[in-house]
């Protein structure tokens, strides 16, 4: 059994090194081959000399994707993975040094199984914004926070949780029959989001049996530039433009420059809530208006991009 670690980057390349150091600090089952594939999705950093300086240490090999976006990076390092295994991980991930081993020791427990996935914990940098913790809660989708408890479970076919993009694997022939949609996914000009979890809900739709590791556990680094309310905003509008895409929701009341009339209202409602409440409320008040006005923008760019 061959297992692939897979990685898709874009100009994240002192992230990426702590990601591979991570990689290097692994604790690895005795006789598994595996390998660590790295796709450039159009980097103009210094990525490549980063993952050139651990070809020594871990072995690694890097592609290149030029058409930026996560889910064409994601199918380019499926058709170069050459593992019997894909373990999916992001360039701002810590793993933990049994995390391999966990989704290793998985892979023999459930041989009929094709997907698993493992807790995602979150690791802030400091000095942590002084509203986190009061909203930590509010806030496991930005922060692609996952955690399904101590025990083993068998996920459900029809509805999650599901794992998230960060720490899940995927057997490599059910990951090539279903492959990433490109219409999914962070691309230039898309505001989109969950290309993963999508797939993974197919997979499942397909028939296919998936179990939760509670022991494959990684940390979400958290940067400063994402502890702001501007990328909690901008999460929940993709979050909702990705929900109206799948969807298609349909409407045939009154509209103004292509976007129901009533919507204009309410996303102007919802943004002077906000500033109010951020003056004269405790932060998780103030965050559940943040939420609600990024929805309703996320709704908002849906309907204007037609």
């Amino acid at each position: 059994m061959l297992a692939t670690i897979a990685i898709c980057t874009l100009n994240r390349a002192e992230s990426l090194r702590r990601t591979l150091e991570s990689l290097v600090a692994m604790q690895i089952p005795n006789g598994l081959p595996w390998e660590v594939v790295v796709i450039n999705n159009g980097c103009t950093d210094h990525t490549d000399e980063i993952i050139a300086s651990f070809a020594k240490r871990l072995p690694i090999r890097r592609h290149i994707e030029p058409q930026r976006g996560v889910s064409r990076a994601r199918n380019r390092a499926v058709d170069m993975a050459k593992g019997d295994y894909i373990v999916w991980t992001d360039d701002d991930v810590v793993v933990d040094p049994g995390w391999l081993a966990a989704y290793t020791e998985a892979f023999r427990r459930w041989p009929a199984a094709a997907l698993f996935g493992g807790r995602i914990l979150p690791r802030y940098e400091l000095p942590e914004a002084e509203w986190l913790r009061a909203c930590e809660h509010m806030l496991q989708l930005p922060y692609a926070v996952r955690d399904l408890g101590d025990a083993p479970f068998r996920f459900s076919s029809s509805v999650g949780p599901y794992p998230f993009g960060a720490n899940f694997a995927v057997r490599a022939a059910e990951q090539r029959r279903v492959r990433f949609d490109t219409n999914m996914g962070m691309a230039p000009g898309r505001n989109r989001i969950g290309d993963e979890t999508f797939v993974i809900s197919r997979i499942l739709a397909t028939g296919a049996i998936g179990y939760w590791v509670p022991d494959a556990r990684v940390e979400h680094c958290i940067g400063r530039e994402r502890q702001t309310t501007s990328y909690i905003a901008r999460y929940f509008a993709a979050h909702e433009n990705t929900n109206a895409f799948i969807s298609k929701p349909s409407y045939t009341g009154p509209l103004l420059f292509g976007v129901p009339r009533w919507m204009w209202r309410r996303i102007a409602e919802s943004w002077i809530r906000y500033h109010v409440h951020r003056l004269i409320s405790p932060p998780p008040v103030w965050m559940t208006h943040l939420r609600n006005y990024g929805c309703l923008k996320g709704s908002f760019q849906y309907w204007r991009n037609g």
